[in-house]
């Protein structure tokens, strides 16, 4: 039996509704932060009513000097724990794929399994570890617990990478006298840097957003920004979280045009 073709009023309706669907989506998903952007620059107090365009909050912002000190230790332990889960998720995931050794598949499932455990679940976990072992909370645990959540970002993103290297170019390293480590450094990082570069960015911000693993692990003087976001916001919404936020996405943005660009470099690089 034939099957029917959809006539041209069919498939119209069909794409149409498809792409106002799709485009409705996007509009629901965006509105929240058009709106905390927009009475980011207002001049009166109220996050509802607009009274004027003004950069007051944005100026309060910045002489605000807890959020500067929120900001500064989130930068800290973005920066670190993404260094440090970058760099254990690189050398699990060329382990994963290119070691063959007993207990392998146990390596990788227990590398994910943060992605399935609720992260409050974690969270409690280390705080009773770390409780138990006697660790006073501060860097030390809140690094720990952000490379906890975000390792198993890096690992997947590099494996998937190394994956899909050739391996003939390892064995002709070795073939022309390239040890192991000479390997390891002048044939195979190279090929993996830009999955390298975007694990360690994904985990810098997973890292800088963070709130639940943080309200776990964050100690006397080691309040991040998220927690102090949400210490504010127990007073009510003001036109500073609005300006605090837009910052935030107007560096997100930054960031994201930062690798794009860095990608659509590579693309177009002649060979």
């Amino acid at each position: 039996m034939t099957p029917r073709i959809p006539g041209p009023l069919t498939r119209l309706f069909v794409y149409g509704a498809s792409g106002w669907i799709t485009l409705l989506t996007f509009a629901f998903m965006l509105a929240p932060i058009v709106v905390l952007i927009v009475f980011a620059f207002n001049a009166g107090k109220s996050t509802v009513v607009w009274t004027g365009f003004s950069l007051d909050w944005f100026e309060k912002v910045w002489s605000n000097r807890h959020i500067a000190r929120a900001l500064n230790v989130s930068l800290i332990v973005a920066l670190v724990s993404a260094a440090v889960s970058t760099a254990i998720g690189t050398l699990a995931a060329l382990a994963i794929t290119r070691r063959n050794f007993r207990g392998k598949d146990l390596l990788g499932a227990a590398l994910a399994a943060p992605l399935v455990l609720p992260e409050i679940v974690l969270g409690v976990a280390l705080l009773v570890f770390m409780s138990f072992a006697g660790v006073t909370l501060g860097y030390t645990t809140l690094i720990i617990g952000h490379v906890l959540v975000s390792i198993p970002f890096s690992t997947l993103i590099v494996r998937a990478a190394a994956s899909s290297l050739d391996p003939r170019l390892e064995n002709a390293a070795e073939d022309l006298g390239a040890n192991e480590w000479q390997t390891l450094w002048m044939v195979t990082l190279p090929q993996l840097t830009p999955s390298i570069f975007t694990a360690f960015i994904l985990a810098a911000t997973l890292s800088f957003d963070n709130l639940v693993m943080s309200t776990f692990t964050s100690g006397v003087g080691t309040t991040t920004l998220p927690l102090r976001i949400y210490s504010m916001l127990k007073l009510g919404i003001t036109p500073e979280i609005n300006a605090l936020g837009a910052m935030m996405v107007v560096a997100n943005l930054a960031i994201l045009l930062l690798v794009m660009g860095r990608y659509v470099r590579l693309m177009f690089k002649p060979n």
